[in-house]
């Protein structure tokens, strides 16, 4: 089965009322090449009027839905709230820090389609903090260790398709969530592309990701992803299953 070329783009945003529009407007332009698509702003309980531009972009853009969360609950929390209004075939989350270039969130939506998951990493790492890059050398290097891959991001804004990001097992509440659901996918046998993304540092206020409470999470979650699939062999997500061409043969339904 051919999905249509349809996306459900999540925008979460949280004291972002200076970035938003822009990000907003950098996923309009990279989402017009397909049949049809949604924006999904989740404002996640801000305080700095992003409530406010979210609600006017609405009012001017007929594709963005708003939802707000009447306080902080994190950006697994958003993630959620976005996966549960989408209506498109893939499913996929720009953030709205706008610290991805227009470029690159074009080069990952073109790229949709032409694997199971679209798996985007960092190709200008001198354009981000250093503290960020040792955090992500570290923790992409465990991974690829535990598991044997060679993928050069895991916390990246994966495109899956809908039905598949629905049934991927989330257990941390933290940041690192995305890391759990693309290894779940991978340990399944979904194929991937990796695209390269364009690192842009925020034109106001600063990352919500580093913190002390992350780090932490992150090891965490490595670990217990390592002794559930590796150890005991736990496999929540059914291997797939291709024909000869290499295709699935049956996607995962939702």
């Amino acid at each position: 089965m051919t999905l249509r070329r349809t996306i459900s783009i999540l925008v979460p945003a949280y004291n972002e009322a200076r970035n938003l529009a822009g990000a907003v407007r950098d996923v309009m332009h990279a989402a017009s090449r397909f049949d049809d698509f949604e924006i999904l702003i989740v404002n996640d309980g801000s305080i700095d009027g992003t409530a406010e531009v979210a609600e006017r972009l609405a009012q001017e853009i007929p594709q963005v839905t708003v939802i707000h969360h009447p306080r902080n609950l994190g950006f697994a929390a958003a993630y959620r709230t976005g996966l549960v209004q989408a209506r498109m075939d893939y499913f996929t989350f720009v953030p709205g820090d706008h610290e991805i270039t227009s470029e690159s969130v074009r080069d990952i939506f073109n790229a949709v389609g032409s694997a199971d998951l679209v798996v985007p990493y960092h190709a200008t790492p001198w354009a981000r903090a250093w503290h960020r890059r040792v955090l992500t050398w570290i923790s992409t290097t465990q991974l690829n260790l535990l598991f044997g891959w060679r993928l050069r991001y895991y916390q990246g804004p994966t495109v899956y398709s809908t039905a598949l990001a629905r049934v991927l097992p989330v257990t941390t509440q933290g940041f690192f969530f995305a890391t759990e659901m693309l290894v779940h996918a991978l340990s399944a046998g979904y194929d991937y592309t990796e695209i390269g993304l364009c690192h842009q540092e925020r034109a106001y206020g600063r990352s919500k990701a580093i913190a002390l409470s992350n780090i932490v999470n992150a090891q965490k979650t490595i670990a217990r992803l390592w002794w559930n699939i590796r150890v005991k062999h736990l496999r929540p997500v059914p291997q797939v299953t291709r024909d000869a061409a290499g295709k699935l043969l049956e996607r995962v339904k939702s």
